[in-house]
């Protein structure tokens, strides 16, 4: 890895329900995940709802890929290019736009955007490079001291603040946390500083772990939270809960592959409300509960248990 590597960006401006069907098709060919946000039309600079938790979403969905600038740059951008070609044929959808960006940019964006942000009743989620004072850190708050670097998931999404209700909610002290797709890990440092026994935090993407690693470091919690690269399939145990914070597809797709066996309580986010049935029959034929449903805008997170 170089010392400040370049990405190629690809955004694709679409509607909510199209949203999902690109991000399934191009989720296998970039690294770290898509990220889906959802434009705020009521705001005049254009900014996105998730980065302005205070404002509701009302316009389109921007999804976000990035692809390394390497040698495997040109066949991963063939295979995206093929993968939108085909569902074009089933639907018409806009052609992507890109841009080149490097890690130091990117970071340095995050930095001018990601302000402390509180979570639920206690969880005040700080951004590394601001300290506990300029964070307001009150007596009681569970902090969370992070920095994404190229790994999604900040809190300000709103999949992930459904997620980090949840688990404020339902998780209990002691319990063994399964968490798929960690990203930048911030639901595997949450669930260790509830109590938890230990932590599982496994993701596909190689920057994502690294990250998830530094992170739990940082907060003090990586000798409870473990970072490996992976998925359900590669690990071989039974959990107290089971976390998801990831495409709905990906979803439907774990639980008809033995995700249900993993864990006794699951949280799923990452869907949107026009894909949450979808989910909650694939949960049901894999024998699990409904428990409860959050929504927060268009997003949707589904609490299950065996």
């Amino acid at each position: 890895m170089t010392h400040n590597p370049r990405w190629l960006e690809l955004a694709i401006t679409t509607d909510a329900e199209l949203a999902e069907a690109i991000s399934e098709a191009i989720f296998p060919h970039v690294d770290g995940g898509v990220a889906l946000e959802q434009v705020n039309q009521r705001l005049s600079d254009g900014m996105t709802a998730d980065r302005w938790e205070d404002e509701d979403a009302s316009g389109p969905v921007v999804v976000r890929g990035y692809l390394p600038m390497d040698d495997s740059l040109e066949e991963r951008r063939t295979r995206v290019e093929e993968a939108l070609f085909y569902l074009n044929m089933v639907r018409p959808i806009p052609k992507p736009d890109y841009r080149e960006v490097a890690q130091s940019d990117w970071a340095n964006a995050w930095k001018a955007s990601f302000k402390p942000l509180r979570i639920g009743k206690r969880v005040l989620i700080r951004p590394s490079w601001i300290d506990a004072a300029q964070a307001g850190v009150r007596t009681g708050d569970i902090v969370l001291a992070l920095d994404p670097g190229m790994a999604f998931g900040t809190g300000l999404h709103p999949t992930t603040q459904l997620c980090i209700l949840a688990l404020e909610e339902y998780m209990q002290p002691g319990w063994r946390v399964f968490d798929v797709g960690h990203g930048s890990g911030v639901l595997s440092i949450l669930a260790a500083k509830l109590g938890a026994a230990s932590v599982l935090a496994a993701d596909t993407d190689e920057q994502a772990v690294f990250v998830g690693r530094d992170n739990a470091q940082t907060n003090a919690v990586d000798g409870i939270v473990k970072v490996v690269h992976g998925s359900h399939d590669s690990v071989d145990d039974r959990f107290d809960l089971v976390v998801a914070n990831i495409l709905a597809g990906v979803i439907v797709t774990m639980l008809a592959s033995g995700l249900a066996h993993r864990g006794r309580r699951f949280i799923f986010s990452g869907i949107l409300d026009t894909q949450a049935q979808a989910v909650k029959n694939a949960a049901t034929s894999a024998g699990l509960t409904l428990v409860e449903q959050k929504q927060l805008t268009d997003w949707v997170c589904l609490i299950f248990q065996t």
